[in-house]
């Protein structure tokens, strides 16, 4: 009895636990559609190179998904176009955090200490960039590499395949001329004379 009613209650609790899990992601989903929302409203006037409305929708947009390391790149962005150097480094510093492999992070890190006339962080950061790039093009290389030995690999299995059916059906050539040799001599056709 003290069973049934332990699986009674924790059917009782999921069911009232579902619309609550249920509702939070639809609250989720939401929250991340109007993060975008401010986004492309900031990136519109970002184009028409109103900068505070830019930045007032990063900042909301931010305000409700802190995780997109896009918000803050063009947030960094408009604040490096209005000379607001300190802001920008800022900015991103956060995308530096989020994705760590971002090269052109490093460059506007770069720029942006450079302004602020610190030529020590901006040869670090530029540095950092370049390394970024260098360690790109060997990876770019690589896979380049790579791609040819497997495709070179394709061509030499194939052409492996071709031999061994040419040797095949030259055995079944052979068979078959022996076999149409060995019939010639008989004649299936009686002969009437």
């Amino acid at each position: 009895m003290y069973l049934k009613s332990i699986n009674l209650q924790s059917r009782f609790f999921l069911l009232l636990l579902f619309p609550l899990l249920f509702g939070a992601c639809t609250d989720d989903v939401q929250i991340r559609k109007s993060a975008l929302r401010y986004f492309d409203e900031g990136n519109s006037a970002l184009k028409h190179r109103d900068y505070q409305i830019a930045i007032w929708n990063y900042q909301k947009a931010i305000s409700l998904d802190s995780e997109s390391p896009t918000f803050h790149y063009n947030l960094g962005l408009t604040y490096y176009e209005i000379g607001n150097y300190s802001e920008s480094i800022d900015s991103f510093k956060r995308v530096e955090l989020l994705v760590p492999s971002q090269s052109d992070t490093y460059y506007n890190l770069a720029l942006a200490h450079y302004k602020m006339s610190n030529s020590r962080l901006a040869d670090l950061y530029y540095n950092r960039y370049q390394e970024m790039l260098s360690l790109r093009k060997a990876q770019e290389r690589l896979a380049e590499v790579r791609k040819d030995q497997d495709r070179e690999a394709r061509i030499a299995e194939s052409e492996s395949k071709q031999k061994v059916l040419k040797r095949s059906s030259a055995g079944t050539k052979k068979k078959s001329s022996r076999q149409n040799k060995s019939s010639q001599g008989k004649s299936e056709i009686p002969n009437w004379e």
